[in-house]
């Protein structure tokens, strides 16, 4: 099974219903004109709300989040579709009170449908999230109605982190829902996506070979004194010793060398004749009394879950090192993480040089 997208889209198309919203009333007392004179008026209401809108970081951060959630989903590959669900109009019946469309609807590969409400949790903010308890009820509302179980999906910006929690995980504050970041933790079902937690063992190694005959004085108007002239003779991967041949092994271990965000040692190494050898960025995760003793206990110390990798991914694609919104989405990367770390991985795991952990936790 591969996922595609359904529908490139036509700008032209699409612009149509932003047309029927800045022109959705006629002016005071006078007939409208035709739809095709109205260009100026409509290029100025888009215009205005464009404005409002990119001068909301807010707004930008929150849909930024939902474009990544989205990404990360299909680049999970573990299901069968997913399709922005609170887009454009609709009626309902309000006998039974208020409905209201979570972000995004899910259909997993058994059937099951999900509807899942995205939201960004700034740094430093972890304690806990607040949901308005008429909006959850509302929400589960248009779920029943639609055949569907809704579920919260938070990103944790701080720790890089996504949850995906069922409303039963909020604890109920007089009109307002609260989520601890314990309680998202031990409720987390993101493994229904395809999620888990990777690990491995430390240092994963990035070298630079230098062929030491080819060193020579750097030369011109702009060289400094000591500088030199090295020849690149190639690359290598290595993990905690071990040197990484294998193409699917070296594939992986590139990804989680860029994303993991482990600390990086720089390292360089010369002949007896001080030229240069090779030069090592040995990466890790920041040393600390409590990390070091976990890994002395068991042996591997974590890479990061595959949706915070890829998230990490899309955000150094989005978002300048300050960040400063650059994009709100990009294109996904279909099954990307499954094609990464596929089952056949497992088949000789003892015989890689690139040995990695998977974790799948299951909600308490």
């Amino acid at each position: 099974m591969v996922l595609r997208r359904g529908r490139k889209g036509d700008l032209g198309i699409e612009v149509l219903p932003l047309i029927e919203m800045a022109l959705a009333e006629a002016p005071d007392g006078r007939p409208a004109a035709l739809l095709r004179d109205r260009h100026p008026e409509t290029l100025t209401a888009i215009g205005h709300a464009l404005r409002k809108s990119l001068d909301n970081v807010s707004r930008l951060q929150g849909h930024q989040t939902q474009y990544a959630f989205e990404a990360m989903v299909v680049a999970l590959g573990a299901i069968r579709l997913i399709k922005t669900e609170d887009a454009g109009l609709y009626y309902f019946d309000d006998a039974q009170g208020k409905l209201l469309p979570p972000d995004f609807r899910i259909v997993l590969r058994d059937g099951t449908v999900l509807l899942v409400e995205v939201k960004s949790v700034r740094p430093g903010a972890e304690t806990k999230v607040k949901v308005r308890a008429d909006d959850m009820d509302a929400a589960q509302a248009y779920a029943r109605l639609t055949h569907g179980r809704l579920l919260y999906a938070h990103y944790w910006a701080g720790p890089n982190l996504w949850t995906l929690v069922d409303p039963s995980r909020f604890d109920e504050i007089g009109s307002q829902r609260h989520l601890p970041f314990a309680s998202a933790m031990k409720g987390n079902e993101m493994a229904l996506l395809g999620d888990a937690q990777l690990a491995g063992k430390p240092p994963l190694t990035i070298s630079l070979l230098f062929d030491p005959a080819q060193e020579e004085p750097s030369a011109g108007q702009d060289a400094q004194e000591g500088e030199r002239l090295v020849a690149i003779t190639g690359r290598e991967l290595s993990n905690a010793g071990k040197v990484i041949t294998d193409p699917l092994e070296q594939r992986l271990a590139w990804f989680v060398a860029q994303y993991a965000g482990w600390a990086v040692d720089e390292q360089m190494h010369t002949d007896g004749d001080g030229r240069c050898v090779r030069l090592d960025y040995h990466l890790a995760p920041e040393a600390d009394d409590e990390a070091d003793a976990a890994y002395s206990q068991q042996g591997f110390a974590f890479f990061g879950a595959l949706s915070s990798l890829y998230t990490r991914r899309f955000l150094m694609a989005t978002t300048t090192e300050n960040g400063d919104i650059t994009a709100l989405r990009q294109e996904p990367s279909p099954a990307l993480m499954a094609q990464l770390l596929p089952d056949e991985y497992w088949d000789r795991i003892q015989e890689r040089a690139l040995q990695v952990w998977r974790f799948i936790q299951e909600p308490a």
